[in-house]
């Protein structure tokens, strides 16, 4: 974990952000190079399985659906969500609890 800078550079290794490709007249993203495949695959599919059991994950979901977001941008969202969760454990050495 010592080579992601915050984790925000873990969320782009995963996939679960994009660049920002604006320039002056154009604003949009691209996705990265350096995304390790398997990494994004892995959390589309934790984050695509944790809606069906995390009610407030389905919220978050439905949320973004909502906003006019795709499936996969509103999983991709939800996935870099849980990136955050993941950084936070790992840096401050706690478990996840599931609020009830």
């Amino acid at each position: 974990m010592e080579r992601f800078g915050g984790e925000a550079s873990l969320a782009l290794y995963v996939g679960m952000t994009r660049l920002d490709n604006s320039s002056g007249q154009y604003t949009g993203t691209k996705n990265t190079r350096q995304v390790n495949t398997h990494a994004r695959a892995a959390m589309m599919t934790a984050a695509a399985r944790h809606i069906d059991y995390t009610p407030e994950s389905k919220i978050y979901y439905d949320r973004k659906r909502a906003e006019g977001k795709s499936y996969n941008q509103a999983v991709r969202a939800l996935g870099r969500h849980m990136v955050r969760v993941i950084w936070s454990m790992i840096k401050y050495e706690r478990d996840y609890v599931h609020r009830s």
